[in-house]
């Protein structure tokens, strides 16, 4: 396969990717509907009067873009687009982004938005894909996957902090339907910026299909399913993402429950994503050089238990109530938001905190690992779709489990996602060690 890197000297080959990578992460997060995923939360709340449980089946359809990932990275490793394997691709599905975009800002039904949305989200996944095969493919070369990483998601977080306050304003001061309109307007931007930056840094040679990669491929990847460590792995992420009482669930909780503005709800996810920032630094400059990846990971399992547990300061009656007395509701919010962070509503990430994002580096650096070699960018997103499914499904349980069984209890509900990433625990130890160090 040819490389889409500029080839110049090694050194301004990492250059170029880092830099290409923080703009692509940047663009895609807004992509990914980052702004508009508060407003659409607020439209269907209140205008189309959706509780938490038919919002949050109706968001599992866009889903479905993310959990097919890897046919997109088939796609366009072996099948190349007027002879280019990645430039011609990246194009296409960021012009499909675009457009669905631009069609939100004259809808008003749900399945009419949800189209829409759904075909950003065939977009942006794919160019996720894309990516994110570059990003493994040249870690595995050159070592540096956790400085790929840390940047990727360093910008991500950056662009979070930025779609946050942009999403809780936008809802706050242009109300449901205007708000989630002139989100959508704006959100077009980022994948005609993809487009730009596309057309003007990849250098690619042109290339015909390569049936026969392909057939080998499916051969070395059905060789890798029969990995028993691959697929403890995927017991990990799927365990370690599953989070019942966060998404959905927890934004009607913030607004119906604790009566939360939009606006300060915008403030919590951008806390939440600044902290993130610098959590991301701390990762790549000291933890993953002090410490091993399993060590990171027995700390990530033990603080998601308890950073799950400390929203119990905000759900349970009693708790809540007594910390009222000393601290203000709003400011434990934004502590908890820092911290240990809050996750996504609509479709989209919130700000995952300083804790979630050191825990999500590490999930992702051991995903990476596991690849095996020469497929290693369809393992990935193999993976991820793998991630996304679980939280997606996270979700779904959430909601139903909160309006059908815990009669709207968030505290039982807090209760119960604490236990997947206790039970992380006891997979750690079947992990393989994937740094070459001692424990």
């Amino acid at each position: 396969m040819k490389n889409t890197i500029p080839q110049s000297s090694a050194g301004s080959d990492v250059g170029w990717l880092v830099a290409f990578f923080g703009l692509a992460y940047f663009v895609l997060h807004f992509a990914q509907a980052g702004l508009i995923s508060q407003t659409l939360s607020f439209y269907f709340q209140e205008v189309l009067d959706f509780g938490p449980k038919a919002f949050s089946e109706y968001m599992a359809i866009l889903s479905f873009p993310w959990v097919i990932k890897p046919l997109y990275g088939l796609v366009s490793d072996f099948i190349p687009l007027a002879g280019y394997r990645r430039k011609s691709y990246l194009l296409l599905v960021n012009l499909l982004a675009a457009g669905g975009f631009l069609m939100v800002t004259g809808l008003t039904g749900a399945e009419e938005i949800i189209f829409a949305l759904l075909l950003t989200a065939f977009g942006t996944a794919a160019s996720d894909v894309i990516i994110d095969a570059l990003m493994v493919e040249l870690g595995a070369k050159t070592g540096l996957t956790k400085v790929f990483q840390c940047q990727q998601w360093l910008w991500f977080n950056a662009a979070a902090v930025i779609t946050a306050l942009g999403g809780g304003f936008f809802a706050h001061y242009f109300g449901p339907e205007k708000g989630l309109h002139y989100a959508a307007m704006v959100t077009a931007i980022a994948p005609i910026t993809l487009i730009v930056a596309s057309w003007f840094v990849i250098k690619e040679e042109k290339s015909s299909a390569n049936l026969a990669a392909l057939k080998n491929t499916a051969v070395n990847l059905r060789q890798a399913l029969k990995s028993k460590t691959l697929w403890v792995v995927v017991a990990f992420l799927m365990l370690w993402q599953f989070r019942p009482s966060f998404g959905v669930t927890h934004y009607f909780f913030m607004t119906d429950t604790l009566n939360f503005s939009q606006e300060f709800i915008g403030w919590l996810s951008a806390a939440g994503a600044a902290a993130a920032v610098l959590g991301a630094w701390l990762y790549k400059e000291y933890l993953c050089v002090k410490y091993t990846s399993r060590q990171l990971l027995y700390a990530c399992a033990c603080s998601g238990t308890v950073g799950t547990l400390a929203y119990l300061l905000l759900a349970d009656n009693w708790l809540a109530a007594a910390l009222a007395t000393v601290v203000d509701t709003q400011v434990t919010a934004m502590v908890l938001s820092a911290v240990v962070g809050m996750a996504g509503f609509g479709v989209a990430m919130a700000g995952i905190g300083l804790t979630g994002v050191v825990a999500l580096l590490t999930t992702l650096n051991l995903a990476a690992g596991a690849c095996p070699k020469r497929v290693e960018g369809l393992t990935f997103a193999l993976l991820m779709s793998f991630i996304n499914l679980s939280d997606r499904a996270g979700s779904i349980v959430g909601a139903h489990l909160f309006e059908d069984y815990f009669h709207s209890s968030m505290t039982t509900l807090i209760w119960v996602s604490a236990i997947f990433p206790c039970a992380c625990l006891f997979l750690i130890r079947f992990l393989p060690n994937f740094d070459g160090r001692d424990d």
